[in-house]
């Protein structure tokens, strides 16, 4: 049995199930750059970029040398019960770039983790028992982080053993001052962007007035950027484009420049003393392979390409030359509702239309029976024009765009042109 088969059979039968049904069940064999390839030569546009994960593209030059060079040299990759000067470099880097309200970095493996430090670390230091969270956002799959996750699918089978965390909805903030007033909450988590919601974008206005309302009532405002980090808004940090200041903000995903996962927790100071500041307390919480030598490496990398002036400049010109044109092209289009875009980050939302294939059990998914499909249709049409594309994970209705930093016009042109005709397409049949 081959890898790709073995993957259907022995790792995630479902999804590879429905990958087939979906005409997605590619056999990838080379990624570079925006491009990926297949068994049979075929090469693709990728504008999932692994859900944020490769700001710097496939197996990027600009980091492989780097690994190389940390291999070649027998350093240590952890550093039991030891100094570790890799992360050490850093998480100075990370606050560096932050600014002096940050003092202390948290290193993990993944996102879910790195949101799991930051809610830890709220909880313990301030010593109160909630969380507060805005409605329809994604952070994670482990249990802390899915007590925070949107309702739905993710959670319903987990309810009974969540922690009773408050949801909030998105961007209301009476609703968010009365969960506050109980004076339970230690603190606040929401995306700059809610990406899986369907690219919601919270406005500076209310970001701000969110930070206020945290500082009154004693919580802190936690940011999670896992997605809209690392260049992705045009900014390293989303929230610098919002000048509002976080407690704290997680990382992940592009950090370890799609080739090592590594998750960060960036720390307010003091707060981390705060939480676990004893000799006794000083372990609680870890993670085995956080801030391994060789993810800090890759990392240091990514931050020594993406933390440049000129370099986050390009991603906003090439942003905004992308969804001008896409604007200008599907202005006219009925079934387009909306665009919404911030940096290289945006969503195309579609009204659903009529015909028998939007209904999932005509597609032999009757388990999705209420679920959008008009997103799920536009990714198959793009394929076929060698764009891979994806829904948002909360709101299939809005395909995402989410290319890698470097994308270059002609991918830009090429998406472009597919996406019209995608949409035109569907205009007429569906």
């Amino acid at each position: 049995m081959d890898g790709y088969r073995a993957y259907s059979k022995h790792v995630n039968p479902g999804l590879g199930r429905f990958l087939e049904l979906t005409g997605r069940d590619l056999k990838l064999v080379r990624g570079y750059g925006g491009t990926v390839e297949d068994a049979q030569g075929r090469k693709f546009d990728d504008w999932i970029s692994g859900f944020g994960s490769l700001n710097l593209g496939h197996n990027p030059e600009v980091v492989k040398p780097a690994i190389r060079k940390h291999l070649e040299s027998d350093v240590p990759n952890l550093y039991t019960e030891s100094l570790n000067p890799l992360s050490g470099l850093l998480a100075e880097r990370l606050i560096a770039a932050a600014g002096p309200a940050f003092e202390t970095v948290f290193f993990s493996n993944s996102g879910s983790e790195a949101v799991e430090a930051a809610l830890k670390t709220a909880l313990a230091a301030k010593k109160k028992s909630k969380i507060a969270y805005a409605e329809s956002g994604y952070h994670g799959t482990t249990l802390g982080a899915l007590a925070c996750m949107a309702r739905g699918g993710y959670r319903e089978d987990f309810e009974s053993v969540l922690a009773d965390f408050r949801e909030v909805p998105f961007d209301d903030l009476n609703a968010l001052e009365n969960a506050l007033r109980g004076g339970d909450i230690a603190a606040f988590l929401i995306e700059p962007i809610q990406v899986e919601a369907g690219v919601r974008i919270a406005g500076p206005g209310y970001l701000r007035s969110v930070r206020e309302l945290c500082h009154r009532h004693d919580a802190f405002l936690i940011f999670d950027e896992i997605q809209t980090g690392i260049g992705r808004t045009g900014h390293l940090f989303a929230w610098q484009g919002y000048d509002v200041t976080p407690d704290l903000f997680v990382l992940a995903k592009s950090l370890g420049g799609g080739i090592m996962p590594i998750g960060a927790t960036v720390i307010g100071t003091d707060l981390w003393k705060r939480a676990f500041g004893t000799f006794r307390r000083s372990e609680i919480h870890n993670s085995t392979f956080g801030g391994n030598a060789l993810a800090c490496v890759a990392a240091l990398s990514t931050l020594e390409v993406i933390n440049n002036a000129i370099f986050l400049g390009r991603v906003c010109e090439r942003a905004a030359e992308l969804f001008a044109e896409l604007e200008r092209s599907l202005r006219d289009c009925r079934i387009v509702e909306s665009i919404r875009w911030k940096g290289l980050l945006g969503g195309v939302r579609l009204r659903e239309g009529t015909h028998p294939w939007l209904r999932p059990e005509n597609l032999d998914l009757s388990e999705l029976e209420g679920v959008p499909m008009s997103g799920i249709i536009a990714v198959e049409r793009l394929a076929r024009r060698n764009i891979l594309a994806q829904v948002c994970g909360h709101n299939w209705s809005v395909v995402r765009i989410e290319p890698p930093l470097i994308v270059e016009q002609d991918a830009c042109r090429r998406f472009v042109s597919a996406m019209t005709d995608t949409v035109r397409w569907m205009e007429k049949n569906v």
